[in-house]
């Protein structure tokens, strides 16, 4: 009796382990085939240094797709171009999403401007 209660749980635990594959799976390819270039990566996507503060956010777009733009005040005792060296020039993705995240920024006074999107790619060599 013991042997078919466990090989019932491990069938059951092999059947949840599938279905959360499909579901995640199913995730991505609505992220990948559904993107458009409308998408643009939440603020929250960024990761800025404790103490940082975004104080306006704004969705842009042009013939080239669309953008978050986000005005950062630095935290106490960091200047915005020390902000922009830190945050770099690109975001890998995260378990949930994936997509690589593009960021551009321009120090304006002592808030850094931060431009992020999905669509802008490094040019070849």
């Amino acid at each position: 009796m013991g042997g078919s209660q466990s090989r019932g749980a491990v069938v059951a635990a092999i059947v949840v382990v599938g279905l959360l594959a499909v579901l995640y799976l199913g995730r991505l390819g609505v992220l990948f085939v559904g993107a458009t270039e409308g998408d643009v990566p939440p603020a929250s996507s960024i990761g800025l240094p404790a103490g940082s503060e975004v104080v306006r956010e704004s969705v842009e777009c042009a013939s080239g797709g669309c953008w978050s733009l986000l005005a950062v005040r630095p935290p106490e005792g960091m200047s915005p171009e020390e902000l922009s060296s830190e945050l770099g020039a690109r975001l890998p993705g995260s378990f949930w999403d994936p997509r690589t995240i593009s960021l551009s920024s321009d120090p304006q006074g002592r808030l850094l401007v931060v431009r992020a999107d999905y669509w802008t790619r490094e040019s070849a060599p």
